[in-house]
């Protein structure tokens, strides 16, 4: 229980310290802020995309992901699906069309595609009140910008999807090859398209190579489940 008003406020300088330490900590226990952004459910992935992260997206974290704005989108169709919220910022050519059809829910979506100057101030907020965020490769972030978004992520517990390079990030996925299949000889349309993806970690050297297949077909806004999946360690 906290403690009360009087037990705060007298005594000497130590003892209100020492109390109102006591005090801020039931606070946390009983709302659960003491857990760390790790130990909190990961969010889910589309099955297509588990190969990529077999564990989900870790709270707290960044995601580079490099080559690929379906992919991005892809990645957080999964938590979208599941009640989580989502956010774009600084991505104007990415509409509810193409959110939809990667099977993000857009009654859960929030679209930030010209921030303008108010670019930290707009990503901020998304990463204080969102599960995910989205942010574009073009948004005017210095490095001392990106270094206080990832501190807040970790802090709330979401999800900093990046577009791009980012200094710091936990996780990177390159899109190396990309393939579309669907066409005959002179006739058809593109449905699918392969995708062969680097996946480094900040904290291992290793770099593992995932192939995921997403689904092209206008008639289905979503990542397409069941398509082959192949793995490899590099």
């Amino acid at each position: 229980m906290l403690k009360p008003q009087h037990d705060v406020v007298g005594g000497s300088r130590a003892e209100r310290l020492a109390a109102a330490r006591l005090a801020l900590a039931a606070v946390e226990t009983r709302v659960g802020t003491t857990r760390e952004a790790g130990d909190r459910p990961r969010l889910p992935l589309t099955e297509t995309l588990e190969p990529l992260l077999p564990e989900g997206l870790q709270r707290g974290t960044v995601v580079s992901v490099e080559g690929s704005t379906s992919l991005m989108l892809a990645l957080a169709a999964g938590a979208s699906r599941e009640g989580s919220w989502a956010a774009i910022v600084g991505m104007p050519a990415v509409g509810i069309v193409a959110a939809a059809r990667r099977g993000i829910d857009l009654a859960r979506l929030v679209l930030v595609p010209h921030p303008g100057t108010q670019a930290v101030e707009a990503a901020g907020a998304c990463v204080d009140g969102m599960d995910v965020t989205l942010l574009g490769p073009r948004l005017a972030l210095s490095d001392q910008d990106r270094r206080r978004l990832a501190a807040r992520a970790r802090e709330r517990g979401s999800v900093i999807l990046a577009s791009g390079p980012w200094a710091g990030a936990h996780l990177t996925l390159a899109v190396e090859r990309s393939a579309w299949r669907g066409l005959g000889a002179g006739d058809g349309r593109l449905r699918e398209r392969d995708l062969t993806v680097a996946v480094t970690g900040r904290r291992s050297g290793a770099v593992r190579r995932v192939r995921v297949t997403l689904d092209a077909d206008a008639t289905g806004m979503r990542v397409a489940t069941g398509s082959r999946v192949a793995e490899e360690v590099a």
